[in-house]
Protein backbone atom coordinates (compact mmCIF):
# COMPACT_ATOMS: atom_id res chain seq x y z
CA UNK A 1 0.00 0.00 0.00
CA UNK A 2 1.25 3.49 -0.80
CA UNK A 3 1.27 6.25 1.80
CA UNK A 4 -2.31 6.67 2.99
CA UNK A 5 -1.39 9.92 4.73
CA UNK A 6 -0.37 11.59 1.46
CA UNK A 7 -3.60 10.45 -0.19
CA UNK A 8 -5.54 11.93 2.72
CA UNK A 9 -3.58 15.19 2.43
CA UNK A 10 -4.53 15.45 -1.24
CA UNK A 11 -8.20 14.77 -0.49
CA UNK A 12 -8.20 17.45 2.21
CA UNK A 13 -6.52 19.92 -0.15
CA UNK A 14 -9.33 19.25 -2.66
CA UNK A 15 -11.83 20.24 0.06
CA UNK A 16 -9.85 23.41 0.75
CA UNK A 17 -9.83 24.32 -2.95
CA UNK A 18 -13.59 23.73 -3.05
CA UNK A 19 -14.05 26.57 -0.57
CA UNK A 20 -15.18 24.37 2.31
CA UNK A 21 -15.92 25.87 5.72
CA UNK A 22 -16.44 22.50 7.39
CA UNK A 23 -14.59 19.23 6.83
CA UNK A 24 -15.41 15.99 8.63
CA UNK A 25 -12.88 13.16 8.57
CA UNK A 26 -13.83 9.64 9.55
CA UNK A 27 -11.46 6.72 10.15
CA UNK A 28 -12.75 3.28 11.09
CA UNK A 29 -10.39 0.37 11.76
CA UNK A 30 -11.90 -2.96 12.73
CA UNK A 31 -9.23 -5.32 14.00
CA UNK A 32 -11.51 -8.36 13.95
CA UNK A 33 -12.05 -8.16 10.18
CA UNK A 34 -8.84 -6.18 9.52
CA UNK A 35 -10.79 -3.58 7.57
CA UNK A 36 -10.18 0.14 7.14
CA UNK A 37 -12.70 2.75 6.04
CA UNK A 38 -11.83 6.41 5.53
CA UNK A 39 -14.30 9.16 4.66
CA UNK A 40 -13.93 12.88 4.06
CA UNK A 41 -17.04 15.08 3.87
CA UNK A 42 -17.05 18.81 3.14
CA UNK A 43 -19.51 21.65 2.52
CA UNK A 44 -17.63 23.06 -0.48
CA UNK A 45 -19.04 23.97 -3.88
CA UNK A 46 -19.31 20.34 -4.94
CA UNK A 47 -17.89 18.44 -7.90
CA UNK A 48 -16.88 20.54 -10.90
CA UNK A 49 -16.60 17.47 -13.10
CA UNK A 50 -17.79 13.86 -13.06
CA UNK A 51 -16.38 11.30 -10.59
CA UNK A 52 -15.10 9.26 -13.54
CA UNK A 53 -13.02 12.21 -14.76
CA UNK A 54 -11.62 12.89 -11.29
CA UNK A 55 -10.55 9.26 -10.96
CA UNK A 56 -8.99 9.20 -14.42
CA UNK A 57 -5.19 9.01 -13.88
CA UNK A 58 -4.66 11.39 -16.83
CA UNK A 59 -7.26 13.92 -15.74
CA UNK A 60 -5.69 17.28 -14.87
CA UNK A 61 -6.82 20.69 -13.74
CA UNK A 62 -3.79 22.15 -15.53
CA UNK A 63 -4.28 22.23 -19.32
CA UNK A 64 -1.38 20.70 -21.22
CA UNK A 65 0.01 18.83 -18.21
CA UNK A 66 -0.90 15.22 -17.66
CA UNK A 67 -0.64 15.31 -13.90
CA UNK A 68 -3.43 13.35 -12.28
CA UNK A 69 -4.94 14.24 -8.93
CA UNK A 70 -3.64 11.11 -7.18
CA UNK A 71 -7.06 9.74 -6.26
CA UNK A 72 -6.76 7.18 -9.05
CA UNK A 73 -3.73 5.76 -7.23
CA UNK A 74 -5.66 5.55 -3.99
CA UNK A 75 -8.48 3.73 -5.78
CA UNK A 76 -5.98 1.32 -7.35
CA UNK A 77 -4.42 0.62 -3.94
CA UNK A 78 -7.83 0.14 -2.35
CA UNK A 79 -8.93 -2.25 -5.11
CA UNK A 80 -5.67 -4.18 -4.80
CA UNK A 81 -6.45 -4.51 -1.08
CA UNK A 82 -9.94 -5.88 -1.76
CA UNK A 83 -11.76 -2.55 -1.45
CA UNK A 84 -12.70 0.47 -3.55
CA UNK A 85 -13.01 4.24 -3.61
CA UNK A 86 -16.09 6.32 -4.36
CA UNK A 87 -16.81 10.04 -4.77
CA UNK A 88 -20.24 11.64 -4.64
CA UNK A 89 -22.53 14.06 -2.79
CA UNK A 90 -22.00 14.18 0.95
CA UNK A 91 -24.87 12.67 2.98
CA UNK A 92 -24.02 14.82 6.00
CA UNK A 93 -22.77 18.12 4.55
CA UNK A 94 -23.68 20.07 1.42
CA UNK A 95 -20.55 19.26 -0.59
CA UNK A 96 -18.71 16.08 -1.52
CA UNK A 97 -17.89 12.79 0.18
CA UNK A 98 -14.81 10.73 -0.64
CA UNK A 99 -14.97 7.23 0.80
CA UNK A 100 -12.48 4.40 0.57
CA UNK A 101 -12.52 0.91 2.04
CA UNK A 102 -9.80 -1.69 2.04
CA UNK A 103 -8.69 -4.90 3.67
CA UNK A 104 -5.45 -4.71 5.60
CA UNK A 105 -2.90 -7.44 6.15
CA UNK A 106 -0.34 -7.56 8.92
CA UNK A 107 2.36 -5.81 6.86
CA UNK A 108 0.68 -3.01 4.94
CA UNK A 109 -0.95 -1.17 7.77
CA UNK A 110 -1.38 2.61 7.46
CA UNK A 111 1.12 4.70 9.45
CA UNK A 112 -1.38 6.29 11.82
CA UNK A 113 1.03 8.96 12.99
CA UNK A 114 1.46 10.19 9.42
CA UNK A 115 -2.33 10.20 8.97
CA UNK A 116 -2.61 12.36 12.08
CA UNK A 117 0.10 14.67 10.76
CA UNK A 118 -1.79 15.13 7.46
CA UNK A 119 -4.86 16.19 9.44
CA UNK A 120 -2.82 18.54 11.64
CA UNK A 121 -0.97 20.09 8.68
CA UNK A 122 -4.20 20.88 6.84
CA UNK A 123 -5.94 22.17 9.96
CA UNK A 124 -3.20 24.56 11.12
CA UNK A 125 -2.60 25.94 7.63
CA UNK A 126 -6.33 26.55 7.11
CA UNK A 127 -7.53 28.07 10.41
CA UNK A 128 -10.75 29.32 8.85
CA UNK A 129 -12.05 25.78 8.31
CA UNK A 130 -13.75 23.78 11.05
CA UNK A 131 -12.20 20.30 11.04
CA UNK A 132 -13.76 17.43 12.97
CA UNK A 133 -12.39 13.89 13.26
CA UNK A 134 -14.25 10.69 14.12
CA UNK A 135 -12.37 7.50 15.07
CA UNK A 136 -14.45 4.31 15.35
CA UNK A 137 -14.12 0.54 15.14
CA UNK A 138 -12.75 -1.84 17.74
CA UNK A 139 -9.28 -0.36 17.17
CA UNK A 140 -10.49 2.89 18.79
CA UNK A 141 -12.30 2.15 22.03
CA UNK A 142 -13.90 4.26 23.27
CA UNK A 143 -14.62 5.96 19.95
CA UNK A 144 -13.79 9.60 19.27
CA UNK A 145 -16.83 11.41 17.86
CA UNK A 146 -16.26 14.70 16.05
CA UNK A 147 -13.13 15.50 18.03
CA UNK A 148 -10.56 18.15 17.26
CA UNK A 149 -7.47 17.38 15.17
CA UNK A 150 -5.40 17.59 18.37
CA UNK A 151 -7.61 15.02 20.12
CA UNK A 152 -7.35 12.72 17.11
CA UNK A 153 -3.57 13.12 17.01
CA UNK A 154 -3.29 12.02 20.63
CA UNK A 155 -5.50 8.98 20.07
CA UNK A 156 -3.65 7.95 16.91
CA UNK A 157 -0.28 8.33 18.60
CA UNK A 158 -1.30 6.08 21.46
CA UNK A 159 -2.27 3.33 19.01
CA UNK A 160 1.39 2.73 18.15
CA UNK A 161 3.89 0.72 20.25
CA UNK A 162 6.10 3.43 21.74
CA UNK A 163 9.11 3.11 23.99
CA UNK A 164 9.61 5.64 26.79
CA UNK A 165 11.49 8.73 25.70
CA UNK A 166 15.23 8.29 26.15
CA UNK A 167 16.70 10.29 23.32
CA UNK A 168 15.82 12.46 20.36
CA UNK A 169 14.41 10.54 17.41
CA UNK A 170 16.62 10.32 14.33
CA UNK A 171 13.85 9.81 11.81
CA UNK A 172 14.05 12.25 8.91
CA UNK A 173 10.70 11.82 7.21
CA UNK A 174 8.29 13.29 9.73
CA UNK A 175 6.32 16.48 9.99
CA UNK A 176 8.36 18.38 12.48
CA UNK A 177 7.03 21.69 13.77
CA UNK A 178 3.74 21.84 11.87
CA UNK A 179 1.71 22.40 15.02
CA UNK A 180 3.21 25.78 15.85
CA UNK A 181 3.18 27.46 12.44
CA UNK A 182 0.01 29.41 13.20
CA UNK A 183 -0.15 29.17 17.00
CA UNK A 184 1.14 31.71 19.46
CA UNK A 185 3.93 30.05 21.42
CA UNK A 186 6.19 31.55 24.06
CA UNK A 187 9.30 32.64 22.15
CA UNK A 188 11.59 33.01 25.16
CA UNK A 189 15.04 31.75 24.29
CA UNK A 190 15.70 28.30 25.86
CA UNK A 191 17.04 28.60 29.38
CA UNK A 192 16.62 32.38 29.39
CA UNK A 193 14.44 34.36 31.74
CA UNK A 194 13.76 36.95 29.03
CA UNK A 195 15.70 39.69 30.80
CA UNK A 196 19.31 40.37 31.75
CA UNK A 197 20.41 37.11 30.09
CA UNK A 198 20.14 35.18 33.37
CA UNK A 199 19.44 31.47 33.25
CA UNK A 200 15.96 30.52 34.42
CA UNK A 201 15.83 28.07 37.33
CA UNK A 202 13.90 24.81 37.20
CA UNK A 203 11.52 26.15 39.84
CA UNK A 204 10.70 29.21 37.73
CA UNK A 205 10.12 27.06 34.66
CA UNK A 206 7.79 24.76 36.59
CA UNK A 207 5.84 27.77 37.84
CA UNK A 208 5.32 28.91 34.25
CA UNK A 209 4.30 25.37 33.27
CA UNK A 210 1.70 25.41 36.04
CA UNK A 211 0.10 28.48 34.46
CA UNK A 212 0.00 26.74 31.08
CA UNK A 213 -1.41 23.52 32.54
CA UNK A 214 -4.11 25.42 34.43
CA UNK A 215 -5.23 27.24 31.27
CA UNK A 216 -5.65 23.95 29.37
CA UNK A 217 -6.66 21.59 32.19
CA UNK A 218 -10.34 21.19 31.33
CA UNK A 219 -10.00 21.44 27.56
CA UNK A 220 -10.28 18.31 25.37
CA UNK A 221 -7.09 17.35 23.60
CA UNK A 222 -5.01 19.43 26.03
CA UNK A 223 -1.87 17.32 26.06
CA UNK A 224 -0.37 18.29 22.69
CA UNK A 225 -0.98 22.07 23.10
CA UNK A 226 0.54 21.97 26.60
CA UNK A 227 3.59 20.10 25.33
CA UNK A 228 3.89 22.57 22.48
CA UNK A 229 3.84 25.63 24.74
CA UNK A 230 6.16 23.93 27.23
CA UNK A 231 8.69 23.34 24.47
CA UNK A 232 8.37 27.00 23.48
CA UNK A 233 9.16 28.05 27.06
CA UNK A 234 12.06 25.71 27.76
CA UNK A 235 13.32 25.11 24.23
CA UNK A 236 12.91 21.33 24.52
CA UNK A 237 11.11 18.81 26.75
CA UNK A 238 13.34 17.49 29.53
CA UNK A 239 12.21 14.66 31.77
CA UNK A 240 11.33 16.92 34.70
CA UNK A 241 8.93 18.86 32.47
CA UNK A 242 7.25 15.72 31.15
CA UNK A 243 6.71 14.40 34.68
CA UNK A 244 5.31 17.75 35.79
CA UNK A 245 2.92 17.90 32.83
CA UNK A 246 1.78 14.32 33.43
CA UNK A 247 1.04 15.07 37.07
CA UNK A 248 -0.64 18.38 36.29
CA UNK A 249 -2.97 16.92 33.66
CA UNK A 250 -3.58 13.71 35.57
CA UNK A 251 -2.14 11.58 32.77
CA UNK A 252 0.23 8.60 33.06
CA UNK A 253 3.86 9.56 32.47
CA UNK A 254 4.14 6.72 29.92
CA UNK A 255 1.34 8.34 27.88
CA UNK A 256 2.96 11.79 27.92
CA UNK A 257 6.40 10.37 27.08
CA UNK A 258 4.86 8.21 24.37
CA UNK A 259 3.23 11.16 22.60
CA UNK A 260 6.51 13.11 22.74
CA UNK A 261 8.47 10.17 21.34
CA UNK A 262 5.92 9.58 18.59
CA UNK A 263 5.79 13.11 17.15
CA UNK A 264 9.26 14.26 16.22
CA UNK A 265 8.35 17.95 16.21
CA UNK A 266 8.85 17.47 19.96
CA UNK A 267 12.44 17.29 21.16
CA UNK A 268 13.84 15.84 24.40
CA UNK A 269 17.28 17.38 23.83
CA UNK A 270 18.21 21.10 23.58
CA UNK A 271 17.86 22.73 20.18
CA UNK A 272 19.55 25.77 18.70
CA UNK A 273 18.20 29.30 19.03
CA UNK A 274 16.95 29.02 15.44
CA UNK A 275 15.34 25.79 14.24
CA UNK A 276 15.51 25.31 10.46
CA UNK A 277 13.12 22.83 8.90
CA UNK A 278 13.40 21.77 5.27
CA UNK A 279 10.34 20.38 3.51
CA UNK A 280 11.02 17.14 1.65
CA UNK A 281 7.43 16.48 0.62
CA UNK A 282 6.83 15.47 -2.97
CA UNK A 283 6.47 18.98 -4.43
CA UNK A 284 9.47 20.40 -2.57
CA UNK A 285 11.58 17.32 -3.30
CA UNK A 286 11.06 17.46 -7.07
CA UNK A 287 11.65 21.22 -7.11
CA UNK A 288 15.02 21.07 -5.40
CA UNK A 289 14.33 20.49 -1.72
CA UNK A 290 17.16 17.97 -1.39
CA UNK A 291 19.62 20.44 -2.93
CA UNK A 292 18.45 23.07 -0.43
CA UNK A 293 19.05 20.60 2.40
CA UNK A 294 22.53 19.74 1.11
CA UNK A 295 23.37 23.45 0.90
CA UNK A 296 22.25 23.98 4.50
CA UNK A 297 24.33 21.02 5.69
CA UNK A 298 27.38 22.49 3.96
CA UNK A 299 26.87 26.04 5.24
CA UNK A 300 26.14 24.97 8.82
CA UNK A 301 28.55 22.06 9.00
CA UNK A 302 25.95 19.79 10.61
CA UNK A 303 23.65 16.96 9.59
CA UNK A 304 19.89 16.54 10.08
CA UNK A 305 19.04 16.32 13.77
CA UNK A 306 22.19 18.15 14.86
CA UNK A 307 22.86 21.58 16.35
CA UNK A 308 25.77 23.91 15.60
CA UNK A 309 28.46 24.20 18.26
CA UNK A 310 27.42 27.77 19.08
CA UNK A 311 23.78 26.62 19.62
CA UNK A 312 22.71 29.08 16.94
CA UNK A 313 21.02 26.64 14.50
CA UNK A 314 19.41 23.21 14.55
CA UNK A 315 18.57 21.41 11.29
CA UNK A 316 15.47 19.25 10.77
CA UNK A 317 13.31 17.99 7.91
CA UNK A 318 9.56 17.82 7.41
CA UNK A 319 7.11 16.12 5.08
CA UNK A 320 4.87 19.03 4.17
CA UNK A 321 4.02 22.58 5.27
CA UNK A 322 0.91 22.81 3.09
CA UNK A 323 2.59 25.29 0.73
CA UNK A 324 3.28 22.98 -2.21
CA UNK A 325 2.68 25.70 -4.80
CA UNK A 326 5.56 27.72 -3.31
CA UNK A 327 8.14 24.91 -3.32
CA UNK A 328 10.85 24.50 -2.28
CA UNK A 329 10.02 25.70 1.22
CA UNK A 330 11.93 25.95 4.49
CA UNK A 331 10.97 27.45 7.83
CA UNK A 332 13.24 29.20 10.31
CA UNK A 333 11.41 29.13 13.63
CA UNK A 334 7.88 30.18 12.58
CA UNK A 335 8.90 32.16 9.49
CA UNK A 336 8.33 30.52 6.11
CA UNK A 337 10.78 31.09 3.25
CA UNK A 338 9.50 29.88 -0.12
CA UNK A 339 11.02 29.36 -3.56
CA UNK A 340 14.39 28.96 -1.85
CA UNK A 341 17.53 28.76 -3.98
CA UNK A 342 20.39 26.55 -2.74
CA UNK A 343 23.05 29.01 -3.89
CA UNK A 344 21.57 31.78 -1.74
CA UNK A 345 21.09 29.85 1.51
CA UNK A 346 23.67 32.02 3.27
CA UNK A 347 21.55 35.11 2.55
CA UNK A 348 18.79 33.56 4.66
CA UNK A 349 21.08 32.40 7.45
CA UNK A 350 22.64 35.82 8.03
CA UNK A 351 19.18 37.16 8.90
CA UNK A 352 19.17 34.99 12.03
CA UNK A 353 22.81 35.03 13.13
CA UNK A 354 23.46 36.64 16.53
CA UNK A 355 20.66 39.14 16.33
CA UNK A 356 17.11 39.85 15.12
CA UNK A 357 16.10 38.93 11.59
CA UNK A 358 16.09 41.55 8.88
CA UNK A 359 12.72 42.88 7.79
CA UNK A 360 13.10 41.60 4.23
CA UNK A 361 15.00 38.75 2.68
CA UNK A 362 17.84 39.34 0.30
CA UNK A 363 16.62 39.21 -3.30
CA UNK A 364 16.86 35.73 -4.75
CA UNK A 365 17.40 33.99 -1.44
CA UNK A 366 13.81 32.87 -1.12
CA UNK A 367 10.66 34.90 -0.61
CA UNK A 368 9.65 35.26 3.02
CA UNK A 369 6.16 34.79 4.48
CA UNK A 370 5.16 35.61 8.04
Amino acid sequence: MHDLSLYLLEVLENSVRAGANRVEIGLTIDSATDTLQMTVDDDGHGLTTSPDQILDPFFTTKPGKKTGLGLSLLRADAQAAGGDLSIGPSPTLSGVRMETRMQLDHVDRPPLGDVAASIIVTAVTNPGIDFAVTLTGDHFLPPLLRGSPQEAAERLALKQPIDPVTEQTTETQTDQGVLNMNDEVDKTEPGCSGCCGEETSEEELLARLDEVIESYRDKPGALIPVLQVAQGIIGYLPEFALKHIAEGLGRPYSEVAGVVGFYSFFSTVPRGRNVIRVCLGTACYVRGGLAVLDSLKKELGIDVGETTADREFSLEVARCFGACGLAPVITVNDIVHHRVKPARINDILVQYCSGPALETATAGSGERSN
